[in-house]
């Protein structure tokens, strides 16, 4: 994965933690077409790659993310002559398709085996929500925003924000912000239970997500796959199917030799040390 390339994303691996960052900066990380195609992608990569454990997403320059590029966006009939225009449920219907695709790009974040970590710095709007809202944990510098842009250019948001951030912060909180478009600082995004923790820098930020992703890549990579996946779950489904679910991928993923080793370690007082997954290549890949 070290020696792919990609126009908006910059990645790398260390220690089990891969450090995704956004890096168009001068374009304020804005979700091009580009953006939207490499991050299923990325995701891919990541959740192949049995040496990551879990993933911390940053950015550069002034803000983390500003939100969807409208300029690369369109319904695909802009240029036809009216006469030959399709009809308005036909329009309706390749926007549905359009909207389901980027949802599907959202959620793969939140569907990857590993934690993600969001360290956010400046503006997180439109979109930036959507997308930070599907990662495990979201942290931010102190002079983060969250905006839900979209009533501010006329339409409702629909890539998952009005979905997942209710289930993040008070319901009424939520509406507001959706309704008024207007701006939640750090500290009241800390308050509401947006992010865990806020920090005096953007530099401090990424110490204080790599330290928590260093801990969390210090545990059995089973065990933590199998708390997202349940966690994940139980989120959107109700009690009794959710200890189902929780008792079923115990019996199928609990790891006894994990087990032993953590507690052997933890006697010990020593570094657990854990094997890496099984790698699963693509079905079109070559064995040579």
């Amino acid at each position: 994965m070290a020696d792919k390339k990609y126009k908006c994303f910059d990645i790398n691996v260390s220690d089990h933690v891969a450090n995704l960052v956004l890096s168009r900066p001068d374009e304020l990380n804005t979700m091009s077409r580009d953006f939207w195609v490499e991050l299923g992608d990325v995701c891919e990569e990541i959740n192949r790659n049995s040496e990551i454990r879990v993933v911390v997403m940053s950015s550069t320059g002034k803000h983390f993310c500003a939100g969807m590029d409208l300029s690369a966006f369109s319904n695909g009939v802009d240029n036809i002559p009216d006469d030959k225009k399709p009809d308005n449920s036909r329009i309706g219907e390749a926007v549905y398709r359009v909207a389901k695709e980027l949802q599907g790009y959202i959620s793969s974040l939140e569907k990857i085996r590993v934690p993600v970590i969001a360290a956010i710095q400046g503006g997180c709007v439109g979109g930036a929500v959507d997308l930070v809202t599907a990662c495990d944990i979201r942290m931010a510098s102190n002079d983060a925003f969250f905006c839900i842009q979209e009533i501010n250019i006329g339409m409702a948001a629909d890539v998952g924000t009005l979905q997942r951030l209710p289930k993040l912060i008070p319901d009424s909180k939520m509406r507001e912000m959706a309704y008024t478009g207007r701006r939640m600082y750090a500290e009241e995004a800390k308050d509401a239970g947006l992010v865990s923790d806020v920090f005096e820098s953007q530099e401090k930020l990424l110490e204080g997500a790599n330290k928590i992703a260093n801990e969390i890549a210090s545990k059995s990579p089973v065990a933590i796959y199998g708390l997202k996946a349940v966690m994940n779950y139980s989120r959107d489904h109700n009690v009794n199917d959710s200890l189902e679910y929780n008792a079923l991928w115990s019996g199928a993923m609990l790891s006894q030799k994990d087990m032993t080793e953590a507690m052997t370690a933890n006697m010990e007082k020593r570094e657990a040390s854990f094997d890496k997954l099984v790698d699963v290549k693509k079905f079109n890949e070559s064995d040579s």
